[in-house]
């Protein structure tokens, strides 16, 4: 009896050790800039560092931005004048509309591959040792919260600009999708804490 007791004690530990190791996330530092000019001005990064992670996030803003069928339902989520045609059309030729990129969020120096070498279409998002990055991908600004910048899956990431920490799972750039009317906007007004 107290032989069965202690194997399975030590058939346990493994597989505690197995479900906690998901909950042990490390943060990683990353940058939230609205432009590249306080990205320089930070003096962190050179101005053409700077420059190129503006023009990966703007880059990557079309794939990722949640799209609406029409405009006002986009500027019910973010806003009057805070929408643009995004270049994709619906399957009948009609516009699709996304939200203006607010901002930009950088990975840490050390652990920058941009957002080429760091965006995973949604069926691989698990794979390979580039998940454990931060991406530089464009940020938003909700209608019901213009204080906070959130990534395009509406993961509250900051408060302002300069240096967040964060778990890289929290902010894997996915394929943005068509969100009906407070789609955004009422998960923001949910969402007021920065999730850890």
């Amino acid at each position: 009896m107290k032989r069965s007791k202690k194997a399975a004690l030590v058939l346990m530990v493994p597989v505690a050790t197995l479900l906690l190791a998901g909950c042990g996330e490390e943060r990683e530092q990353a940058m939230v800039f609205t432009d590249p000019s306080e990205c320089s001005a930070a003096a962190l990064n050179s101005a053409a560092q700077c420059e190129a992670d503006y023009v990966a996030a703007q880059t990557l803003h079309p794939q990722v931005a949640p799209k609406y069928l029409n405009k006002e339902e986009c500027e019910t989520d973010f806003g009057a004048g805070q929408c643009e045609t995004a270049p994709q059309q619906t399957t009948s030729g009609g516009s699709v509309f996304m939200p203006m990129m607010m901002g930009y969020m950088m990975g840490q120096m050390l652990n920058r591959g941009g957002a080429g070498g760091n965006f995973q279409q949604p069926a691989a998002a698990g794979a390979g040792a580039a998940g454990s990055k931060i991406p530089t991908q464009p940020l938003y600004k909700s209608r019901d919260d213009r204080s906070t910048f959130r990534t395009a899956t509406n993961t509250p990431v900051a408060k302002g600009i300069g240096p967040i920490s964060l778990k890289p799972s929290q902010v894997k750039p996915q394929v943005g999708q068509v969100v009906r009317r407070g789609g955004f906007g009422q998960q923001a007004a949910a969402r007021n804490s920065f999730g850890g």
